[in-house]
């Protein structure tokens, strides 16, 4: 791929540097190699530069932003953002389940739970009593939903 990243970015000479010959090479002089590419990289918009290195068979794609990963037309093809519900915030975003099976597809029920919010019922199930629980929250342990500032 080497070879053909410096062809496609119009330095072929970089293939004859001896700082750039071996990819052990390229490492030790990383800097300077990035450097380099990034003054030429500058020259053009991503979407000319992905086509570029298409065009010379180069595997490449886009570094998407947080906004432009989450409009993906294949994020929203994925289920990959949902909108649920949650007491005191009401609807939002979030992020779907990344694992689907066609047999026991994965669902978001409900929102993240606020700081504290199954505290009891999760140390309940793990075998701790009311009065273990109610120590912990005294001593500052544990905290319950409105203690931290969490809304």
């Amino acid at each position: 791929n080497w070879e053909r990243i410096a062809e496609a970015l119009g330095h072929p000479e970089w293939k004859a540097d001896p700082r750039f010959a071996t990819n052990t090479e390229r490492m030790a002089n990383l800097e300077a190699l990035v450097d380099k590419m990034n003054a030429v990289l500058g020259t053009r918009t991503r979407a000319e530069w992905l086509e570029v290195l298409d065009a010379a068979g180069v595997p490449a794609g886009p570094v998407n932003d947080m906004e432009e990963a989450l409009t993906h037309p294949q994020v929203s093809a994925r289920g990959m953002v949902v909108e649920v519900e949650s007491p005191g915030i009401g609807r939002y975003q979030a992020l779907g389940c990344p694992i689907h099976f066609s047999a026991t597809p994965a669902t978001v029920r409900r929102g993240a739970p606020r700081l504290g919010e199954d505290t009891r019922s999760i140390l309940g199930e793990a075998g701790y009593s009311e009065a273990d629980i109610d120590a912990m929250l005294r001593e500052g342990t544990l905290a319950e939903p409105g203690e931290a500032g969490d809304g």
